[in-house]
């Protein structure tokens, strides 16, 4: 069994944290999430409905039950039970849980009505920021703040201290890139990956929207930008592939999430955010580094297309081109080779295809 507390909000050296403890198997731990001070009046103590989605991993990992001790929405506790636990629990083979709670809330808690993402910089990300652009998105959707959660995506790898160094960059990198675009950057670091030691791609969701319900106070919608387009994913290892059914079911009477993206592919987001100028400075989707390696799984899927579509060389200051185009010949020969395999491929090459890419390749 696993029995979670009422959260309480702690001063460490000059950061505020919102930790709540737990016991699991006999042993006593704490889940806590930290930000800055000014966001003070935004920690939502009230609930414990973040550090409930936080631990749901542990518990179907574990095959523990888990009993809330304090106040938990009743929309969360509906959707978790009766839908997303048992949803998991099928797809990845885990005994299902359930979550008790004798203390149950449906009555909202006061919300400045702020609107929400993610901003990594990455294709996803950025192609989420362009589509809320415009007057097409009624005022109250239109991004208001943005976040950047410390929740286990920065350490995949590498020792303790690369991965300290590449959260503090990422840090820095997103802030510029805010300021430009105007809005707050709220930073949240996290021990939940001390806690769950589990696969970061498995989990992400969980972790993220768990870091994000700890603002209830401050956020009325937020976007999860998504990594799949909606008719091309099949559910596998990773939790995006089944985001567009799990973010409804972890909205709660004050916050809802969308799926951010899900209705395009990643060829059409990446020719959105090549019309986007401020990405030509700030796009990043490298798997080591915040100036984009250009050889890496990431770096050589953005840079193909991106020279599928014309437009590479806007990002000559961001990626390191010349080793991309060393390998660039071998890479077209791997997409082609998988095309039938991949659907992440098989967008690339229907673009080639589109584009007469392949033929200008060889007249050249």
């Amino acid at each position: 069994m696993i029995t979670i507390f009422q959260p309480e909000k702690v001063n460490i050296n000059g950061k505020l944290r919102l930790q709540a403890k737990f016991e699991a198997a006999g042993m006593k731990n704490v889940l806590w999430y930290e930000t800055d001070e000014k966001y003070a009046p935004y920690l939502t103590s009230e609930r414990v409905d973040a550090f409930l989605v936080g631990l749901i991993w542990l518990g179907l990992k574990t095959g523990q039950n888990i009993i809330v001790k304090g106040l938990l929405s009743e929309k969360l506790f509906y959707g978790l039970n009766h839908h997303l636990i048992p949803l998991i629990a099928q797809l990845y083979k885990y005994k299902t849980i359930q979550i008790q709670c004798d203390n149950l809330v449906s009555t909202p808690l006061p919300n400045e009505g702020a609107v929400g993402t993610g901003l990594s910089c990455g294709i996803d990300s950025l192609s989420t920021v362009y589509e809320h652009l415009g007057k097409s998105v009624p005022e109250h959707y239109q991004i208001t703040h943005f976040t950047f959660f410390n929740t286990g995506s920065n350490q995949m790898m590498g020792s303790k201290q690369w991965q300290e160094k590449i959260f503090q960059e990422r840090v820095e990198w997103a802030k510029a890139c805010a300021a430009e675009l105007g809005k707050e950057l709220i930073v949240v670091d996290s021990n939940i990956n001390e806690v769950l030691k589990m696969s970061f791609v498995k989990t992400h969701t969980l972790r993220n929207i768990s870091a994000l319900l700890v603002f209830q106070k401050l956020f009325r919608v937020y976007y999860y930008s998504a990594g799949y387009h909606v008719l091309q994913a099949k559910f596998n290892q990773d939790s995006a592939s089944y985001d567009a059914i799990s973010l409804p079911l972890l909205s709660t009477e004050n916050v809802n999430f969308y799926s951010a993206g899900s209705s395009f592919t990643r060829v059409q987001k990446t020719k959105m955010v090549s019309d986007f100028e401020i990405s030509y400075k700030y796009l990043n989707v490298c798997l080591f580094k915040t100036k984009n390696c250009g050889r890496c799984l990431k770096c050589k899927r953005t840079l193909l297309t991106l020279d599928i579509l014309g437009s590479i060389e806007k990002y000559k200051n961001v990626f390191n081109l010349n080793a991309f185009y060393k390998i660039k010949d071998s890479y077209i020969n791997e997409v082609l080779a998988s095309r039938n395999n991949d659907p992440l491929f098989k967008d690339i090459y229907e673009e080639m295809v589109r584009r007469n890419y392949l033929k200008k390749r060889n007249d050249t």
